[in-house]
C-alpha cells in the first residue's frame, strides 16, 4: 500500500516536471536577439509569463489586461521595492516577481471589479509614476493610460516622509491610505519626463531637495541588462543596476490568452469573475470602512488635537502669564539686586567718604600736631627767647642796679661832700657875731614890702635835703653800703641853719589868693621870720 502511494507520487512529480519544463521551453522560445543586440520579446511573451502571478482579463476598454493575484487589502503597484537614482532618472527596483514587467512596460488603471490592472506596453521605461511632494512628504502614484499630464485621483497615492524616501523596504514608511486625502492638498506637482532619442528619463522631485532632506549625498547608479533566466529579481551591486529589460516588438498577430496553451489557465471567465467580484467588493467595503473609521480616527484625532491645542494655548498663556510673572519678579529682584548695589555703591562710597575724611581727620590731626609741634618747638624757642631776653634783661637791669648803686653811691658821696661843706660853714657862722642876723633881717623885710627880689632869692642858700637811706637786696650792695655813718661834730645841720638862715623875703600876696586877703596879709606881717 505505501509502495503504491510512492508510485502515484512519483508520476504526478514526473508529470509536473514535464510540463515546467515544456513551458519553460516555450516561453523561452519566444525570446530572440533583436537587431540592437538586446533581448526581444512579443507581446505574447507577456501572457505566458504573468499568468502564474494574476488573471487575465477581456477589458472592453483596454482589450486584454493583467490583475495580479494578491491577497493585502490596500496593495497597489510601486509599493514593495525602492528608489534608486540611475542615469535614467528615478528607477524603482521591484522586490515582487513580476515587477521587471509591470512597473518598467504600460500603464496601471484601477478598475472598480477587479482593481489593480496592467496594461501592457512596448516602451521601457525607469518607472511611470506621477510625483507629488509637500514639505513633509514626497508622494507617487501609477500613471494611466495617456500622456504625462492626466490626472490621478488622490487615493492612488503613496506618501512617505521625505527623509525616508530612498529607504530599502519603502512601504514600512508609507503614510496610512487614509490620510492621502488630507495630505494631497498640501503638495503640489513634479512630475517631469524627458524624451530623448527615443529614451525616457523619469526627472521627478530635484536630487537636491533629497539630499538637504536626508542629509547626505544621493548615489549614482547605471542601468545594466540582465539575463533572461534572472528576470524574476533585480540586482544591484557597486554602482549598476541589473535588470531584464526586453526590446518589445509590434505584431498585429498575436495570440491571445485564451489561445496560448500557458496563459490560457489564468484566463478570467465569467464564472471565476463572480468571487473575484465579490472579494472586491468585500475589499471595497473593507477599505471603504477602513478609510471611513480612518477618517473618524482622523476627525477624533483632529479634535483631540483641537482639544489639546486649546489646553497647550492656554498652558502657552498661562505660561506666557507665568513668565510675565516670573519677569516681573526677575526685573523687581534685579530691581532689588540692583537698588541693593546702588545701596552697596552709595554704603560703600560713604564708607570711602568716611575713610576718606578720617584720614583727611588723620591728616589734619597730623598737621595740627606738626603744627602744634611746630607751635610747641616755636612757643618753646620763644619761651628759650624769653628766657634769653629776660637772662639779658636780668643782665642788662642787675648793670643797671650796679649804675644805680655806683650813681646813689656818688650822689651819698656827694651829698656828703655838701654836708662836710655846710658843716663848715655852720662852723664858720657860728663864729660870727649873732647880731649880724638882726641888721641882715632889717633890709631883707624892706625888700619884702617893696617886692619879691629874685636875686636875693636866688642868692638864699637851698635847704639841704633829709638824708633817705636806700632799700638793697642781699647783695653786694648793701655790703657797700653798710659802713658806719660818721659822727657829726658839733650842732646838727638843720638847727644850724635855722639859727644863722637869713630870713627869707616873703613874697608880695595876691588879694584874690591866698586866705583873708588884706588881713592875711597883716598877720602874715605880723608872722616872725623862720
Amino acid at each position: 500500500m505505501r509502495a503504491t502511494r510512492i508510485a502515484i507520487l512519483a508520476l504526478i512529480l514526473s508529470g509536473a516536471l514535464a510540463a515546467v519544463g515544456s513551458a519553460m521551453t516555450s516561453i523561452a522560445a519566444d525570446v530572440h536577439i533583436g537587431p540592437s543586440g538586446r533581448a526581444a520579446v512579443g507581446l505574447g511573451f507577456f501572457y505566458d509569463d504573468l499568468a502564474p502571478y494574476g488573471h487575465w482579463v477581456q477589458s472592453a476598454s483596454y482589450g486584454w489586461v493583467w490583475s495580479p493575484r494578491v491577497r493585502r487589502a490596500h496593495w497597489r503597484p510601486y509599493l514593495y521595492g525602492h528608489w534608486v537614482w540611475t542615469d535614467w532618472g528615478w528607477t524603482w527596483a521591484s522586490d515582487e516577481p513580476y515587477g521587471w514587467a509591470c512597473y518598467h512596460y504600460g500603464r496601471w488603471v484601477d478598475d472598480a471589479d477587479y482593481g489593480w490592472e496592467w496594461i501592457p506596453g512596448d516602451q521601457w521605461g525607469p518607472s511611470w509614476v506621477s510625483w507629488r511632494a509637500s514639505d513633509d512628504y514626497v508622494g507617487w502614484a501609477p500613471l494611466p493610460p495617456g500622456g504625462f499630464d492626466v490626472s490621478v485621483a488622490s487615493a492612488s497615492f503613496v506618501f512617505v516622509p521625505e527623509r525616508r524616501f530612498l529607504a530599502p523596504r519603502v512601504a514600512s514608511f508609507v503614510a496610512p491610505f487614509g490620510q492621502a486625502n488630507a495630505i494631497f492638498p498640501r503638495t503640489r506637482n513634479f512630475t517631469n519626463y524627458q524624451l530623448s532619442n527615443n529614451r525616457v528619463f523619469n526627472a521627478g522631485v530635484p536630487v537636491d531637495r533629497i539630499q538637504r532632506a536626508i542629509g547626505r549625498p544621493v548615489p549614482r547608479f547605471q542601468v545594466a541588462d540582465q539575463s533572461f533566466a534572472q528576470r524574476h529579481q533585480t540586482r544591484i551591486a557597486q554602482n549598476r543596476v541589473a535588470m531584464f529589460r526586453p526590446q518589445v516588438q509590434k505584431a498585429r498577430n498575436v495570440a491571445p490568452p485564451t489561445a496560448r496553451p500557458l496563459a490560457r489557465r489564468s484566463v478570467l471567465t465569467a464564472a471565476a469573475a463572480a468571487p473575484l467580484r465579490a472579494n472586491r467588493a468585500a475589499r471595497n467595503q473593507q477599505v471603504a470602512n477602513q478609510q471611513r473609521a480612518t477618517q473618524q480616527a482622523q476627525v477624533l484625532r483632529q479634535n483631540r488635537l483641537q482639544s489639546h491645542g486649546q489646553q497647550i494655548a492656554s498652558q502657552r498663556r498661562f505660561g506666557q502669564q507665568g513668565q510675565a510673572m516670573s519677569q516681573n519678579r526677575l526685573q523687581n529682584h534685579g530691581q532689588q539686586i540692583a537698588s541693593q548695589r546702588r545701596f552697596g555703591q552709595q554704603g560703600q562710597a560713604m564708607r570711602q567718604n568716611r575713610l576718606q575724611n578720617h584720614g583727611q581727620q588723620i591728616a589734619s590731626q597730623r598737621r595740627l600736631g606738626q603744627q602744634g609741634q611746630a607751635m610747641r618747638q616755636n612757643r618753646l624757642q620763644n619761651h628759650g627767647q624769653q628766657i634769653a631776653s629776660q637772662r639779658r634783661l636780668g643782665q642788662q637791669g642787675q648793670a643797671m642796679r650796679q649804675n644805680r648803686l655806683q650813681n646813689h653811691g656818688q650822689q651819698i658821696a656827694s651829698q656828703r661832700r655838701l654836708g662836710q661843706q655846710g658843716h663848715q660853714q655852720s662852723q664858720m657862722m657860728r663864729q660870727n657875731h649873732p647880731q649880724n642876723r638882726v641888721q641882715q633881717v632889717r633890709p631883707e623885710r624892706q625888700l619884702r614890702r617893696q617886692g619879691p627880689q629874685p636875686q636875693r632869692m636866688a642868692m638864699a642858700q637851698p635847704r639841704p635835703q633829709r638824708e633817705m637811706r636806700p632799700r638793697f637786696q642781699q647783695g653786694g650792695p648793701q655790703r657797700m653800703m653798710a659802713q658806719p655813718r660818721p659822727q657829726r661834730q658839733g650842732p646838727p645841720p638843720q638847727r644850724m641853719m635855722a639859727q644863722q638862715r637869713p630870713q627869707r623875703p616873703q613874697p608880695q600876696a595876691n588879694p584874690n589868693r591866698g586866705r583873708g586877703g588884706p588881713q592875711g596879709q597883716r598877720q602874715n606881717r605880723n608872722r616872725p621870720p623862720g
